[in-house]
């Protein structure tokens, strides 16, 4: 499985790509603006995308949505610091709100039918 991470803050970029290694995911591309998440995703197609709401340059809705139109409905777990402040699509199934829990990701990981979760009770291990 190949994870797209939109995430313009480092350390949250970097707990995700490790828990989401923890869930299935052979490979992760880490990018930090809504460009950079489209090229990304043109280069190597995700099989899941997390994506931040808000991004320091850009949006991470709008990464998906160009993302979707080029490559189809891909897989997307939501990420925000505020939801009210998040416009994401209506087809959207997740939407985690930091700090992220680990058993959170992974049951939005496992809806997807994608690998399932292991290895952590969820609520020591937080993210963001």
């Amino acid at each position: 499985m190949h994870v797209l991470i939109i995430e313009d803050e480092p350390l949250v970029a970097s707990d995700l790509e490790c828990f989401l290694s923890e869930l299935g995911a052979d490979s992760c591309d880490l990018v930090e603006t809504e460009r950079a998440a489209v090229a990304a995703a043109l280069d190597h197609a995700p099989d899941l995308i997390t994506a931040d709401c808000r991004l320091r340059e850009g949006s991470g809705v709008d990464a998906v949505a160009s993302i979707r139109r080029s490559l189809g409905s891909i897989p997307v777990v939501f990420i925000t610091g505020d939801p009210r402040g998040c416009d994401a699509p209506d087809d959207m199934t997740h939407m985690l709100v930091k700090p992220i829990r680990w058993l959170d990701l992974a049951t939005a990981v496992a809806s997807h039918n994608l690998p399932p979760a292991g290895g952590s009770d969820g609520e020591a291990d937080r993210i963001g």
